[in-house]
């Protein structure tokens, strides 16, 4: 998991507990999790949920990663034929 407030990895149980109550009341440091991630290799995003507002942010944040959003049906099946 990657704390929001933090922007790096928190594994256990303790940290993770942690990394939650801090997020409530946290500057979410959402640009330092998502180059985390791109750091630890990942490469395709997935946005669930109506809408692409995260989607529009990892684009901004970095134009080469794939990022697809699933907010009904045939957004499904585009990911689905991505993957």
């Amino acid at each position: 998991m990657i704390s929001n407030v933090t922007g790096e990895e928190v594994k256990t149980p303790e940290e993770i507990r942690d990394a939650l109550r801090d997020q409530v009341t946290g500057t979410v440091r959402w640009t330092d999790c998502m180059q985390r991630l791109i750091n630890l290799g990942c490469d395709f995003f997935i946005e669930l949920g109506p809408g692409n507002v995260l989607a529009g942010l990892l684009k901004r944040t970095n134009r080469a990663i794939a990022v697809i959003s699933i907010g009904d049906a045939d957004s499904v099946d585009k990911c689905v034929g991505a993957l």
